[in-house]
């Protein structure tokens, strides 16, 4: 199952939507949100959508089955993840990096800096460099800490593609060059773990404005995506709709005007552009 959230571009400000991502375009589902439980504070951590999503598959996949299909052109994908409790960010994790995963650790991101495809990437601080890292994020499904590498995939509700974006360091720590507004870009959508069983043997191929910047395979992160998972919950307990960032191979500049396209087979594609944010300091 392929699960996006997104808007009408004729509509780009109105309520966000739930979607099953097909080739030609998205089957609105959002009526399945209605079986969600009712929540009082305080609340539950986590993302319920994913919490729930076993139970509400077969409504999702019934709906998807009567409802028209929006014509992808049509529609602003956002993160297909609405609430994460974290960001996680590999280090250091790939073969020629020559670091090993338990030396290195990772690095954090705020969640605020999620953003979609149709969101794309918006530079604030226009006269620093920022950078991009195509990567593989890891979205947790269930409640776990502790857990083995043997058992660390059955605790994943799917796979997405993702953007660390990150601003140069100069004299910044690294999590506040990671987290401004919409450095964490997810999508097209969630590609549910039964769809993606062996994640190392994915791999990406990365471009800016068309032009070849990185083609690889998982199957050389240094910490696999069961390891990244398995050595995260020593130290924390993750939730439903956390999120890992398996950590970059590729790194970067990019300027407003690019277009950045990350293509995970399998998992999706997704072309997003850089502009400068609104909120741009003078």
């Amino acid at each position: 199952m392929r699960i996006c959230r997104f808007t009408l571009k004729v509509d780009a400000n109105a309520t966000p939507r739930l979607g099953l991502l097909e080739d030609g375009g998205v089957r609105d589902v959002t009526a399945v949100t209605e079986d969600l439980p009712a929540l009082r504070w305080p609340l539950p951590p986590g993302d319920q959508l994913i919490a729930n999503l076993e139970a509400l598959r077969p409504r999702m996949a019934a709906l998807a089955s009567d409802a028209p299909l929006i014509p992808r052109e049509e529609v602003r994908l956002l993160s297909p993840v609405a609430n994460p409790g974290k960001f996680v960010c590999g280090v250091g994790n790939w073969s020629h990096h020559g670091a090993p995963l338990g030396m290195m650790g990772f690095l954090f991101k705020m969640t605020s800096a999620a953003a979609g495809e149709g969101d794309g990437v918006q530079i604030r601080w226009t006269d620093r460099t920022t950078l991009h890292e195509p990567e593989l994020a890891i979205v947790i499904g269930r409640q776990c800490t502790n857990v083995s590498e043997a058992e660390a995939l059955t605790y994943v509700a799917g796979y997405t593609c993702a953007l660390d974006m990150t601003m140069k360091e100069e004299k910044e720590f690294f999590t506040f060059c990671k987290s401004f507004d919409t450095y964490g870009v997810l999508g097209p959508c969630l590609v549910t773990a039964d769809e993606i069983p062996d994640p190392s043997a994915l791999g990406y191929t990365f471009f800016v404005n068309g032009e070849p910047r990185g083609e690889r395979s998982f199957s050389d992160l240094t910490g696999s995506p069961a390891q990244l998972v398995a050595f995260a919950s020593t130290v924390m307990t993750l939730y439903p709709g956390d999120v890992i960032f398996s950590g970059a191979a590729d790194v970067g500049p990019v300027a407003p005007g690019d277009v950045m396209t990350i293509d995970i087979p399998r998992v999706g594609r997704m072309d997003v552009p850089v502009s400068v944010s609104p909120l741009a300091r003078g």
